[in-house]
């Protein structure tokens, strides 16, 4: 009989573990097949930021965050440090094709340490298989196509509880270095998950109270004295917000807002009702159940982890969306870790034959409950489905009306209890199969209806996505240079899709369209040239871009939209403009001045310049330009522009000449702007020598 219990324990050990494997490997096909047709991107600046994270990582060979050169702090380095490979060797396309495959396996590999926290709270590997699918098989699944740091925290998050649950249902110094390990990886991999260092303490002293808490876990009381120590002497020198770097925002200021407690029921609702239902009613009534009968350490600690987590992360979530999203939009995808504790302590019901009779009443109470909290605080938007922020809501238009969602609650958990009760045996399996398969229905739905037609929509300029990597010679440095009214996705896929881009100019302090660190330079109106830091020979300007005009500037690349350049440093300006609108603009009622510069060659200048009116103009708009010694007067027909006005000036070598616009126009343009003419284009060509000495403007 040993031997034959031996044999048994040393196949059965290896073929759970294979059929654990096997839900993984069904789940990363299931978002394989969506992740890896994706090749545009969901949610800007986020994932910009993973992947100039990960490019820094590797080129730096450092886990320290930088963007363009420069310190930044994000501290959630785990998922960009799983994806520097990729980015380190490979084209900007082809690593995030790489970074979707590994995705697609990441995010579903929660279910190991799911299978392992179930089994040491059951000691049943039957039920850890059953959380380990449930685990996996989500309609969060769909997060793979995106590159955000959910896909490296929801199996760290899995880990430190697994790490946690240890120290707290077998005492160790050991066991406690890793609870520590364990809030540490869940830290490094998704800064919001610092809450678990709040949540360990609580259940701790929840499962063993005060004195036993200190005199069995030494280490962990010390590592939190001297926490507690370093963040007092940080709190005085103003610095405590660094331990979170750039997030330090959602952890200071009002933590509580008001309509935080609707908020929390609302986010909670959302996952509640995306994870199945059952899950969370059956691991809350077993979770009550534990609390009140304490039966045996292990499980005592998991309901004190679950009691203490739960209600936390849901407040921590609202607080956020309520301070920090537009519109208090609810983002399910913030509180989607608590899924993988619904499905543990669903699996621990579900095998726990001695608490049966009470655990279906008290479920049904619960489905209840949670009926009645769908109609309360349900509040699903359905006109605003974003199947990144929200997976599980964007399934609720599928549901004619909140009372047709809480019916098939109803019917499922009614299903679920009716086989604990009837056939208790087979319940495990059952509602592990059938809320398995929900999730992953759910999960396609989202795939296809949301995910598949906007991550493979084309990109926004018809070229190549890294069309300036293959524009640009190896080792070069590009910076890009936004203009203020440009569309924002232009300048982000820039920068996303080309490895290359490692700067980014702030040009008078304007908008560059992403929070990364920048260079800033100024038009040096009088000099002629852009004043400040000259990190590259090659720039990225915005076709519509009238502040300035670089001097000598060889195209290199690019379409009317963007135009890749070679300059020359420094950087010399053919002509500058003052008076107008960042867009291009006259002011309402106001001169504005156009001043074109010798940059270092004597000789005459053939100028064209365009001006077009508003189609809002009631009339045709007049017009003036002077300089260099000439005058030329037109009209501009209202919605059109007019034949370019040419000029010859003559501009000495290190002088300028001005050209002055007037124009009496007045028209109210549809974002608000009382203004005048538009400049349409400038150009300015050499036209040979002056016809004798000149002065300079200067």
């Amino acid at each position: 009989m040993p031997v034959r219990r031996a044999r048994t324990a040393s196949v059965s050990v290896p073929a759970y573990w294979a059929l654990v494997t096997s839900a993984v490997l069904v789940a990363a096909g299931i978002a394989g097949y969506y992740a890896l047709r994706a090749t545009s991107w969901a949610v800007m600046t986020d994932e910009l930021q993973v992947v100039r994270l990960a490019e820094s990582t590797a080129a730096r060979l450092s886990p320290v965050p930088h963007i363009h050169g420069a310190y930044y702090g994000a501290l959630a380095q785990l998922y960009p440090l799983l994806l520097a490979p990729a980015f380190g060797f490979l084209s900007a396309p082809a690593a995030e094709t790489a970074a979707h495959a590994l995705n697609a396996v990441l995010l579903p590999s929660a279910a190991w340490p799911a299978y392992l926290l179930a089994r040491a709270v059951t000691g049943s590997r039957a039920a850890g298989l059953a959380a380990a699918a449930l685990t996996a098989f989500t309609p969060w699944l769909v997060l793979t196509s995106a590159l955000l740091t959910e896909n490296a925290a929801y199996p760290a998050f899995v880990w430190a509880i697994y790490l946690c649950h240890r120290t707290l249902s077998e005492p160790s110094r050991r066991n406690d270095a890793l609870a520590l390990a364990g809030l540490g990886l869940a830290f490094f991999a998704r800064t919001q998950l610092l809450v678990l260092a709040v949540v360990l303490p609580l259940a701790l002293l929840l499962h063993a109270g005060p004195r036993r808490s200190v005199r069995t876990h030494p280490l962990l009381a010390g590592a939190y004295a001297a926490g507690l120590v370093v963040a007092g002497l940080l709190l005085r020198a103003g610095s405590l917000g660094a331990v979170v770097g750039n997030y330090s925002a959602p952890f200071s200021g009002d933590l509580l807002p008001h309509g935080v407690a609707a908020s929390t029921a609302e986010h909670l609702v959302h996952v509640v009702f995306g994870a199945g239902v059952v899950p969370f009613v059956l691991a809350t009534a077993w979770v009550i159940l534990t609390l009140v009968r304490r039966r045996g350490d292990a499980a005592h600690a998991f309901a004190a982890l679950f009691a203490v987590c739960v209600p936390l992360m849901s407040v921590e979530v609202a607080s956020f969306d309520l301070r920090f999203t537009a519109h208090g939009f609810d983002q399910d995808r913030y509180l989607f870790y608590l899924v993988p504790l619904f499905a543990v302590g669903a699996s621990a019901a579900l095998v726990s034959r001695e608490t049966l009779r009470r655990l279906v009443p008290l479920a049904l109470v619960l489905t209840a409950i949670a009926g009645w909290f769908l109609f309360q605080f349900g509040n699903y938007d359905d006109a605003t489905a974003i199947f990144w922020a929200a997976p599980a809501a964007a399934v609720h238009p599928v549901f004619p009306n909140d009372g047709v969602l809480l019916a098939a609650a109803v019917v499922l958990v009614g299903a679920a209890l009716a086989l604990v009760w009837r056939a208790p045996r087979a319940a495990l399996a059952s509602v592990a199969v059938l809320v398995s398969a929900l999730g992953a229905a759910q999960a396609l739905y989202v795939f296809e209806r949301y995910e598949d037609p906007a991550m493979t929509r084309p990109t926004v300029l018809p070229l190549a996505r890294d069309w300036i990597d293959r524009r640009v010679p190896g080792s070069a440095s590009v910076a890009l240079v936004p203009s203020p009214r440009d569309t924002a996705a232009y300048w982000w896929e820039a920068e996303l899709w080309n490895k290359r881009v490692d700067h980014v100019l702030r040009v008078d302090g304007g908008p560059t369209f992403s929070p990364f660190p920048t260079d800033d330079v100024r038009v040096d109106f009088r000099h002629g040239v852009l004043a400040g830091s000259e990190p590259s020979d090659f720039l990225v300007l915005s076709g519509s871009e009238k502040r300035f005009h670089l001097a000598a500037a060889r195209r290199a690349g690019g379409t009317r939209v963007l135009r890749l350049v070679r300059v020359q440093r420094p950087y010399r300006l053919d002509w500058a403009t003052r008076g107008f609108t960042p867009d291009g603009w006259t002011i309402a009622g106001r001169p504005a001045r156009l001043r074109f510069y010798g940059a270092g060659v004597q000789g005459r200048r053939h100028v064209a310049i365009v001006l077009a009116a508003s189609s809002r103009a009631a009339l045709p708009l007049g017009f003036t330009l002077r300089g260099g010694g000439s005058e030329r007067a037109g009209w501009v027909d209202p919605g059109g522009a007019r034949p370019p006005v040419q000029m010859n000036l003559c501009i000495p070598p290190d002088g300028f000449v001005d050209v002055m616009l007037t124009t009496q126009a007045a028209v109210r343009i549809p974002d608000g702007r009382l203004v005048g003419l538009h400049l349409e284009r400038v150009s300015s060509s050499a036209a040979g020598g002056c016809p004798g000495p000149q002065v300079s403007s200067r």
